[in-house]
């Protein structure tokens, strides 16, 4: 009841205001033309506003315009992208015209910063944008997080390798949870959900990095905000872009396995090492066919890959009418065979002006994405490590099981010489998974001047989407591992969200005195729907007969989920000026949340900045500084990403039982997860200082930020109370973290003649540590990521950075039995009594004469510590030239793939070429262990920090070339007729000391991950 009063007392606020809106004193009305005061051109779309007020109008086609004032007294503003802004005092004029100077100031320049938009040259928070966005589309931009990548400071992104299916990882001014750490995305004013917007419908992109910045945004504000603007009419005629890109994609950097000849050896001496006799499979006498070399799999399994990028759009302004329609299409092969991603979008997105005082607009976007990707991570089946595997020896099909296994059915005696291997290649193609989604999002917004200086604004948005998954795995008989059971797999889930906003905003200047208000109530539900089945046993495999109802075995129950989640909240937000050189800003936002328990769902995040524009006083007269600003705010934000949708009311878990002779499969229900009544909200505060200088016309601009950022009762999931015979504990509020950082961005541009120029540049550094455990149960939280169940490289702990690295230190290769004899702890004993030469020698940190976990010490962690970029953009006459360079510091990665790839010990599997440096007596300057069967000494099953590598790098990550055609020769085709044609390479080379394919994994262990290609494109952009 509450809530309908609620909505009823929106509505009734709404018809006030609208009716309001009817009171209006019109003084005189003005009439006039904008020209370009280069050319003297007329200049349409030109923004004319009344200075002080929300009331305004464009220019049309012929560049004139029509406004009505209050009075004489009323300064009208002109202003245009590209052009200096004007600003005409009224008087007793009835006609204006104003000729418009080329702008070389940006400090005018309107940027989103949340509800509101101000001034660049007034913002008092840690707000970037992303610089020329419209340039890094013309390279192979698979997603937009890939924009940002290396060209904002403090704004981290690590790409989850080359799949063409996954997105990239955003991390703004570090990880502050161990839950989830991805920004809010914000797409024209809308907080969104959806598929991330097709590249080329974008406009502008902002980061809100503090929380005085993002605490309008609320309780999915608290890891930072990217506000997105897309595109919108520009033209007063119809304008039409064709954007075409078509390149290739080649795996670098590839690792590579031992030939037959070299695998037949390997296997034989590492046995011999062992005092095992060698496998038969590996006795080039016994087993000829195993010596010849058939297939390299690595190159069986790469491809030169495909990428397609078609993009339409129709766009500009009739009457009163702003329209924008695009198309677009991104087909993307994988350098792994079989794997790709294809998508198609659309988008509506329209303005309509009823009068000065009345707008209404919409924004729709739908998205289909069809898409196959690949397991790399696993240790036992991932395809690139299964490639290492794999018998070279054995081709790569069979005309009987399609798939050749790792050796012929004839010589199945010789199969255990092999270990139980997938055919890599089978792995690829047999994967006929059917993967598609389809988003439907969409707003509509009403706008009404009700005063001059008050405007409302209703915007409903909502969100459809539904994800389905059909994969097929049929019985697999070649030899290696066999799969004697055929299995459906059928995946369908929904998600619907809406989101209505109501907004108010008044602006108000007296005299010197600037003051900007907004109120909304925002009301948020959210619900998901999922199921998932798998059933065996089918006698056909046919594609007509994989369906559910043709299964043998439907014995196993599904799976299914639901879940509603309700937000409110009530934002205020406040700016106030003073004679342009004090900035003040204030927000305060309640949010109410049914994730939590009644008594905690809601509470109140504050914020406070401030600036003092030093350039603006008038002690200050220094003719090369056009702006020089400091700046100060502090912020509180909650965070609801890292709440469980049941945290405080666990739904019962089910599971077959057996009961009965002969047994029957009832289904039961037991409660297996404790819930906590007493979940508060995650809390993060932030501090920040910065500074903003402009130089010598905006040639010159440097921005500098000092932060500290402070999470609060981190929601852990607590140990579980064996006395409650529960399988899983609560989540709590249980840990401090803290962030704490510097960044640092410059650009400076320029022209000599015709020559034009920009170079510019960012660095941050960030510090993260995990202050408190609060009261969760335990000292530290060992993660779970394994090799192979054996190695557990990742811990957390006060003092540290999350997941961190915990590892024995190693201290190089024991060369001769004398150096493990003279290795003894203070009672004389052998520190490692089951050590050979050749084996590695580990520290024994904690003195005790022993190797264990108790000697394991903290190595840093997976996170950059540092990121930079630095980009170039040259222009002479109608060619262009631009490189971007990107590069972190200061992580490290866990290189797993030398436990499988390198040893012997596992299975009589293949290995990496690498394993060959093994240590001998004959080759002793190496730091790979002897090559053997039997691993006494643990030399792979310790977790040690001989896995560890430096994981910094330095990456070419984009050259292009571009040629835009003369207007003096496409003016003979047709006015308004443009067309650029350019050459790009994306990844062109990276320079890193890393042993993996790529570094760029993020916080996991690198089994042969998905390695990113090198992209090469070429690209025309057609306007006519």
């Amino acid at each position: 009841m509450k809530d309908k009063r609620n909505y009823l007392s929106v509505i009734l606020l709404s018809g006030l205001l609208f009716s309001l809106s009817s009171i209006t004193a019109i003084a005189q009305t003005i009439t006039g033309s904008v020209t370009d005061a280069g050319t003297g051109e007329p200049l349409p779309s030109v923004s004319v506003m009344i200075e002080g007020t929300l009331t305004g109008t464009i220019t049309n086609l012929n560049g004139e315009y029509e406004i009505t004032v209050r009075s004489g007294e009323d300064v009208l503003v002109f202003s245009s992208i590209g052009f200096e802004t004007t600003r005409i005092r009224v008087g007793d004029q009835t006609r204006i015209d104003v000729s418009l100077n080329e702008d070389t100031v940006i400090l005018d320049e309107l940027i989103v910063t949340g509800y509101t938009i101000q001034r660049r040259a007034d913002v008092t928070t840690a707000i970037s944008s992303v610089p020329n966005v419209q340039q890094q589309l013309n390279r192979p931009i698979t997603n937009v997080a890939d924009i940002l990548q290396g060209a904002v400071p403090g704004v981290t992104v690590i790409r989850e390798g080359g799949d063409p299916t996954r997105e990239s990882n955003v991390i703004i001014r570090g990880q502050g949870t161990l839950g989830f750490t991805a920004p809010l995305w914000v797409v024209d004013g809308v907080p969104y959900d959806g598929p991330r917007p097709n590249p080329r419908d974008i406009e502008s992109i902002e980061i809100l990095k503090d929380a005085a910045a993002a605490a309008i945004y609320g309780a999915r504000a608290s890891s930072g905000v990217i506000l997105v603007t897309t595109r919108r009419g520009e033209s007063a005629t119809p304008r039409v872009e064709i954007d075409y890109m078509r390149g290739y994609a080649q795996a670098v950097n590839l690792p590579s396995a031992l030939t037959a000849p070299e695998y037949q050896a390997a296997q034989t001496n590492a046995h011999l090492h062992a005092g095992d006799p060698p496998p038969a499979g590996h006795n080039p006498l016994l087993n000829p066919w195993g010596a010849v070399q058939r297939t390299d799999w690595m190159n069986e399994i790469f491809r030169t890959a495909p990428y397609d990028n078609l993009n339409a759009r129709v766009s500009g302004q009739y009457s009163n009418l702003n329209y924008m329609t695009s198309f677009g299409y991104q087909g993307e092969e994988g350098i792994l065979r079989n794997t790709y991603n294809q998508r198609l979008s659309w988008r509506l997105k329209t303005d309509f002006d009823v009068n000065q005082w009345l707008r209404f607009g919409q924004n729709f976007y739908l998205n289909y994405g069809n898409f196959r990707g690949t397991n790399t991570t696993s240790d036992f089946s991932g395809v690139v490590t299964a490639a290492i595997f794999m018998n070279p020896a054995a081709p790569v099909y069979d005309p009987v099981t399609t798939f050749h296994g790792s050796v012929p059915f004839e010589l199945s005696q010789f199969a255990g010489a092999y270990g139980d291997v997938y055919n890599p290649v089978a792995l690829l193609e047999r994967d006929e998974g059917q993967r598609e989604n389809f988003t439907l999002t969409g707003n509509v917004y009403g706008q009404a001047n009700i005063m001059d200086n008050l405007r409302f604004k209703t915007t409903f948005s909502l969100l459809r989407r539904t994800n389905s998954e059909k994969r097929f795995d049929p019985i697999r008989l070649e030899i290696g591992r066999s799969t004697p059971e055929n299995v459906l797999t059928h995946y369908e889930g929904k998600q619907f969200n809406w989101l209505w906003d109501q907004q108010l905003d008044y602006l108000q200047n007296f005299g010197r005195h600037n003051v900007s208000l907004t109120a909304v109530y925002s009301a948020d539900y959210r619900s998901f729907e999922d199921f998932s089945v798998n059933f065996r046993g089918f006698d056909n495999e046919a594609d007509f007969f994989r369906y559910i109802n043709n299964a043998g075995d439907t014995s196993r129950p599904g799976s299914a989920g639901a879940w509603e989640d309700i937000m409110l909240s009530m934002v205020a937000i406040g700016n106030y000026s003073f004679d342009d050189r004090y900035f003040v800003g204030a927000s305060i936002r309640r949010d109410v949340s049914s994730r939590l328990p009644e008594g905690n769902r809601s509470d109140i995040f504050p914020s406070l900045s401030g600036a003092w524009k030093i350039s603006s006083e008038r002690f200050f007269d220094v003719e090369s500084i056009n702006m020089l600003k400091l700046r100060a705010s502090w912020g509180e934000i909650g965070n609801i990403n890292s709440v469980s949708r049941t945290a405080f009311a666990n739904p019962l878990s089910s599971s077959l039982s057996h009961l009965g002779d002969p047994p029957v499969r009832p289904l039961s229900f037991f409660a297996n997860t404790v819930a906590n009544p007493n979940l508060k909200w995650e809390r993060t505060e932030t501090y920040n200082a910065g500074i903003d200088l402009h130089m010598y016309r905006d040639r010159l601009i440097f921005t500098a930020e000092y932060y500290e950022k402070f999470t609060r009762g981190v929601i852990l999931r607590n140990a579980p109370n064996t006395h409650q015979g529960m399988g899983s504990g609560p989540l709590i509020n249980a840990g401090d973290v803290s962030n704490k950082g510097i960044e640092f961005s410059a650009t400076y541009r320029g022209q000599i003649r015709q020559f034009a120029y920009s170079i510019g540049g960012n660095f941050s550094k960030n510090n993260n540590e995990l202050l408190t455990f609060g009261d969760y149960d335990a000292d530290v939280i060992r993660h779970g990521d394994a090799v192979r169940g054996v190695l557990f490289p990742f811990q957390s702990e006060p003092g540290q950075p999350l997941r961190s690295f915990f590892l024995i230190p190693s201290n190089g290769i024991f060369q001769s039995q004398a150096e493990i004899d003279n290795y003894t702890g203070s009672n004389g004993t052998p520190i490692q009594p089951n050590a050979r030469p050749g084996d590695l020698r580990f520290v024994d940190v904690n003195g005790d004469g022993r190797i264990t976990s108790a000697d394991k010490i903290y190595m840093g962690n997976a996170i950059p510590d540092i990121t930079y970029g630095f980009n170039i953009n040259l222009n002479y006459r109608d060619f262009d030239f631009s490189t971007f360079l990107q590069g972190v510091a200061g992580n490290k990665n866990f290189f797993g793939y030398k436990y499988n790839a390198y040893q012997a010990a596992i299975q009589p599997y293949n290995m990496d070429r690498r394993a060959m440096d093994a240590w001998t007596p004959q080759n002793t300057n190496t730091n790979i262990p002897v090559m053997s069967t039997q691993d006494p000494n643990n030399n792979y099953g310790t977790e040690s920090d001989w896995y560890l590598y430096d994981a910094s790098y330095l990456r070419i990550r984009n050259v292009t070339f571009g040629y835009t055609v003369p207007h003096s020769i496409l003016s003979r085709v047709g006015s308004g007729v443009t067309a650029r044609f350019y050459a790009s390479v994306d990844n062109l080379h990276t320079f890193t000391s890393y042993p993996g394919m790529d570094p760029e994994i993020g916080d996991r262990i690198d089994s042969a991950f998905y390695p990113q290609g090198r992209t090469f494109v070429f690209g025309v952009n057609l306007g006519f």
